[in-house]
């Protein structure tokens, strides 16, 4: 049994996207629009249920795009629960590891959030 309603997701994903755009723009903020925009079209036209991860994907951006104050430390546990599953799913994505990152932490250089990636791939690894 699932809770699942797909006009709802339908409308969120249109809240969603109209809360990104409403904001001052920026290069990051463009990446977000077309996502949330692509899967906006998937959803809507082709009738696609989204996966678990767009839909912790979608829920992290609605808090950071959120006109209420968010709890910063929940929105931090839900990237990092999403880039331990991407590190530790059957075919590993470091690479998407590094994107989600570099998506949530905005200041972050490619070579920092290379150097955080692999140090909690390594704590994964060890089991800490």
């Amino acid at each position: 049994m699932s809770d699942y309603n797909h006009d709802n997701v339908i409308d969120k994903l249109i809240k969603l996207n109209e809360r990104i755009a409403v904001d001052p723009f920026n290069d990051v903020q463009e990446k977000d629009l077309i996502w949330c925009q692509r899967l906006l079209t998937d959803v809507k036209d082709s009738g696609l249920v989204p996966s678990k991860e767009e839909f912790i994907m979608a829920n992290l951006m609605w808090k950071k795009y959120g006109f209420l104050p968010t709890n910063r430390k929940s929105t931090e546990e839900n990237m990092w629960k999403l880039i331990d599953s991407m590190l530790t799913q059957e075919n590993p994505s470091k690479i998407g590891a590094i994107k989600m990152y570099r998506r949530f932490i905005t200041n972050a250089s490619l070579r920092e959030s290379k150097e955080v990636v692999d140090a909690r791939e390594q704590k994964l690894k060890r089991g800490w």
